[in-house]
């Protein structure tokens, strides 16, 4: 089992993923298609919305 020091290291690197994922999009973004979108709270936004819409559930069911 997780000591409470593994559990709250597990939380802050979920939470920090978190915070960090939308700018790492908005890069991968502006790297690829020459865009120059900018790093604010409203693209982070932006961002986070895109990913709540486009979120998709996929199942793998092996057979056999």
């Amino acid at each position: 089992m997780f000591n409470s020091l593994g559990l709250i290291t597990g939380i802050v690197l979920l939470i920090a993923l978190a915070v960090i994922f939308p700018f790492l999009f908005i890069w991968a973004l502006n790297t690829l298609f020459a865009f120059t979108i900018p790093y604010t709270l409203e693209t982070w936004s932006a961002v986070i919305l895109l990913q709540i819409f486009f979120k998709t559930n996929i199942t793998y069911n092996k057979k056999g």
